[in-house]
């Protein structure tokens, strides 16, 4: 049952993120909010993503010298995190970075997601490699990034489902 819920919600965020016509403006608060995020400040080492269309833009305008920023690349059933500065587009349709330099291990983990609710649950696309990652991830906080029409009561999850830490809209961080 649990998964015919998650497909059904991933089918309504999807229609409400279609419908979703201030992206621009959220996703400079979304990066702003990040910006003064305690995490953020003490992070050398960040593990972000490249934003889908659908996706906040967190990275809008930024540029930090003193942090190293690493991006997502799928190798296998495995998600591996790269600095780099040229980008292809994935087999999944993100943009991945291209050259062989792994990062070293993250003090911050930007989490993108369809959903998130007030305690962290996640529903991602339905692949797992967030989930699969998060597991083994350390004690690096994950903070999910998302535009507030993704927030929802409760995400649909199983077992295997992680959650992040905190939940970063438009509208402020989630507690």
């Amino acid at each position: 049952m649990i998964p015919h819920e998650k497909q059904t919600l991933r089918k309504q965020m999807q229609a409400a993120l279609a419908a979703f016509s201030a992206k621009s403006e959220a996703s400079q608060l979304i990066a702003q909010t990040l910006r003064q995020h305690p995490a953020w400040a003490d992070a050398k080492v960040v593990y972000g993503f490249s934003p889908l269309a659908s996706e906040p833009d967190w990275g809008k305008g930024f540029a930090d010298a003193e942090k190293k920023v690493a991006f997502p690349r799928i190798v296998g059933d495995a998600m591996l995190f790269f600095v780099a500065e040229e980008f292809e587009r994935g087999a999944l349709g993100t943009w991945e970075p291209i050259g062989e330099v792994l990062a070293p291990p993250a003090d911050l983990i930007l989490v993108p997601g369809l959903a998130f609710d007030a305690n962290g649950h996640r529903l991602g696309r339905g692949k797992g490699f967030y989930d699969r990652w998060l597991a083994q991830r350390g004690s690096a906080p994950a903070v999910g990034l998302c535009f507030q029409c993704q927030v929802v009561p409760v995400v649909p999850r199983e077992p295997h489902d992680l959650h992040v830490d905190q939940v970063i809209t438009e509208r402020g961080v989630l507690s």
